[in-house]
């Protein structure tokens, strides 16, 4: 007589397909999750660095050319301050980045795209667009900043 098992141990193969199936719709989702986070950390980056850069080229001139005993345009991308006997010459080069007496002021993640200064009367009208290097999907953030800021008297 045979006897015949009533309950046998293991995993049919529709039981199988319905965990990888369930498995893959989780894994899906967990991907799409992080690749949102990873995008939404390279925006926050992104914009982050530019702000603080197009803040701090803002400030530097602003408070060169206030503590300025004069200043001279030599030709629109560049700027010339002397301050105590102390010159300070503003110049763009060839790569976007914006130098201060030689020395690269803005950071390794920015370049400005253009600079334009005009003086004005006793007043030093400054517009600059800063763009970001860090590549995101939408497209590399920039910022366009305009300022007239005066020599002190």
């Amino acid at each position: 007589m045979l006897k015949t098992k009533k309950f046998q141990k293991g995993v049919t193969i529709v039981e199988l397909i319905v965990y990888i199936g369930l498995l893959s719709i989780f894994m899906l989702v967990l991907v799409d999750v992080f690749v949102t986070i990873l995008n939404s950390k390279l925006d926050t980056e992104s914009t982050s660095t530019l702000n603080q850069d197009a803040r701090y080229i803002y400030s530097r001139l602003a408070y060169d050319i206030a503590n300025a005993d004069s200043a001279s345009v030599l030709n629109p991308n560049s700027l010339n301050l002397v301050s105590s006997g102390v010159s300070y010459n503003y110049v763009l080069d060839g790569s976007g980045n914006l130098l201060l007496n030689d020395v690269t002021i803005n950071s390794l993640d920015t370049k400005v795209d253009s600079i334009s200064f005009s003086k004005i009367g006793n007043t030093v009208k400054i517009s600059y667009t800063i763009e970001s290097l860090i590549t995101l999907p939408s497209g590399n953030q920039t910022r366009t900043i305009e300022t007239t800021v005066g020599l002190r008297p």
